[in-house]
């Protein structure tokens, strides 16, 4: 389960994931965002066309079930 703890205007935030608090970096390029995720082994998610359909992957992956979660709770909050 995520929830949300703060998120200031391209600041870093931070959510609840499985009981534990984790930090969540927006990075801009251009006009692209980018969410870098502090696990133990960071992994940074963007929201992109996958297979034709708008939808959140990890870098350098492909659409993945975490990177699904962590997009949504990120798109539930105001980041203008």
């Amino acid at each position: 389960m995520l929830i949300l703890e703060l998120m200031p205007e391209e600041e870093d935030f931070f959510i609840t994931y499985q009981n534990t608090q984790i930090k969540v970096s927006p990075v801009i390029n251009g006009g692209n965002i980018y969410f870098i995720i502090h696990f133990k082994e960071p992994i940074t998610i963007a929201e992109g066309l996958v297979n034709e359909s708008w939808g959140w992957y990890e870098m350098n992956t492909k659409e993945t079930l975490l990177a699904t979660e962590l997009g949504e709770i990120i798109e539930a909050v105001d980041i203008n």
